[in-house]
């Protein structure tokens, strides 16, 4: 009787680690990329998981929009619920926050 095999794996798309990928992204329930829940999503392409001797294919999703740009707003919307300073205008970490988002978003288009 064989001992347990380690899964072997090839680089996924983007330079995806299989490995290294949780359950849920496997089954298209999270990104691929940033590991948050999808409610809107992009393919990405598949991996193949060899396991002993089977393998299997699993198909990717990112988010959609782009993972850069909807966490650079949550972070940036997360930052100013809770900061006085952002109310009046004089956080400078809220203005950093909204800057990363307006990049993030001028490199999507």
């Amino acid at each position: 009787m064989k001992g347990h095999q380690p899964a072997t794996t090839a680089p996924g798309p983007a330079g995806i680690d299989p490995a290294a990928l949780t359950r849920e992204q496997l089954l298209g329930w999270c990104c691929a990329l940033c590991g948050t829940l999808l409610t809107g999503d992009r393919p990405l392409g598949t991996v193949t998981i060899s396991q002993g001797p089977t393998l299997t294919t699993y198909p990717l999703w990112a988010c959609d929009p782009n993972c850069a740009t909807e966490n650079a707003w949550r972070a940036a919307i997360g930052h100013a619920a809770g900061c006085e300073a952002c109310r009046t205008g004089e956080c400078a970490t809220g203005q950093r926050l909204l800057d990363a988002y307006s990049t993030a978003f001028r490199g999507e288009r």
